[in-house]
């Protein structure tokens, strides 16, 4: 039986997040194969993953106090140590990028998931991501093999690190709301609609955020009955709200919390499109989600974006308001153009799956053996 020996990182570091929902989605599958063994030592955490994988009712895990997530790092990184060096395992895969994996391996191949190369594109010079962009660079090049989530950001790999082709390899994501959940959710069960729908940060050049207000204040403005909805990435910001006062839509904007996969499937299914304007993503899992739930799309070209939607979207230049806008314009007023993108996004949806990406993980597992 081959053994898989992940650390304690990521569910640390996020209480719900893209990363740990991956390592859940490929530890979930493991425990389902007879045939592979994940160990995983994570002494506490919140996760929301982790807690459906291994729930803990104890009371430290889900106490409150201040300097709880120092403390819980530092008992988990002891905890890593020590196991990492008691336990037998044939493969090493860290869950995120600190450089103790390194010796965590313990001589062991270490295979780890680089998901893409933002900080090293857009924020190279911010003082307070040095230290996981020096990090990232010293695990990266002491793996045996690199998992890049998108040919996109395989790419990148080869021309920031000089990384050799043959030690990366392309498993792509898969997406985790599950269809008996998609099924149950009907449209027009909010007020929210007809709207434009936006999911996830706004944080970050990459994301293209003041570009795309403007861009849809044009829409808005030309539509009337359209609203423009941020589903997730926290409370608008003052800045936020300026911007839109300052484009005569702040009447047309709402913000809408996502608590859970069910009001994140009635935001995509009730939306008449979804718009996705970054400039870079590794991999652009909101894409597939919006596939999954019948909405049209509307997205950014290049990127990874372009390499998962294929010709199930509508494209537009990310650095042309005007494009930007006019896409978005012309699918809205098109029915028929939607119909098309909604059957086209259905059939792509079924190039990514959780099992796939597993299948994959596996095969590259085992040639390290």
């Amino acid at each position: 039986m081959m053994t898989i020996q992940y650390d304690h990182q990521i569910f640390c570091a996020q209480k719900f997040g893209g990363i740990s929902r991956y390592f859940y989605e490929l530890i979930k599958g493991i425990e389902g194969d007879e045939s592979v063994k994940a160990l995983l030592d994570v002494k506490f955490s919140d996760n929301v993953f982790l807690q459906q994988l291994h729930p803990d009712d104890s009371w430290f895990t889900h106490a409150k106090f201040k300097g709880k997530k120092d403390l819980v790092r530092i008992i988990n990184t002891v905890n890593t140590f020590y196991r990492t060096r008691t336990n037998h395992f044939d493969i090493f895969h860290p869950t995120y990028f600190h450089s103790s994996s390194i010796g965590n391996r313990q001589g062991r191949p270490m295979v780890l998931t680089v998901y893409d190369l933002i900080d090293e594109k857009y924020h190279l010079k911010t003082p307070a991501l040095q230290t996981l962009i020096a990090h990232r660079k010293k695990t990266i090049q002491a793996a045996d093999l690199l998992i890049a989530i998108s040919g996109n950001t395989r790419n990148d790999l080869i021309e920031h690190f000089g990384i050799a082709p043959e030690k990366i390899k392309v498993i792509y994501l898969g997406n985790s709301l599950e269809q008996k959940d998609i099924d149950a959710v009907t449209k027009k069960e909010n007020e929210l609609t007809p709207y434009l729908l936006y999911i996830g940060s706004r944080k970050g050049k990459h994301k293209n955020f003041e570009p795309f207000v403007k861009a849809m204040s044009q829409v808005l403005l030309a539509e009337k009955e359209l609203t423009l909805v941020f589903g997730g990435g926290g409370a608008f910001t003052k800045e936020e709200e300026l911007l839109f006062k300052e484009m005569g839509i702040d009447k047309r904007v709402q913000y809408a919390p996502i608590h859970n996969d069910t009001s994140l499937v009635v935001l995509y299914k009730n939306a008449e499109l979804f718009v996705y304007p970054s400039l870079y993503e590794g991999f652009g899992l909101p894409l597939l989600e919006a596939f999954g739930c019948g909405t049209p799309c509307v997205v950014s070209a290049g990127s990874s974006i372009q390499e998962v939607g294929g010709n199930a979207a509508a494209y537009f230049d990310p650095i042309s308001t005007d494009s930007m806008a006019a896409a978005v314009a012309e699918t809205f007023r098109n029915k028929s153009r939607q119909q098309e993108l909604v059957s086209a996004g259905y059939e792509r949806s079924k190039k990514f799956g959780w099992d796939i990406t597993l299948e994959q993980t596996l095969a590259t597992y085992r040639s390290l053996i």
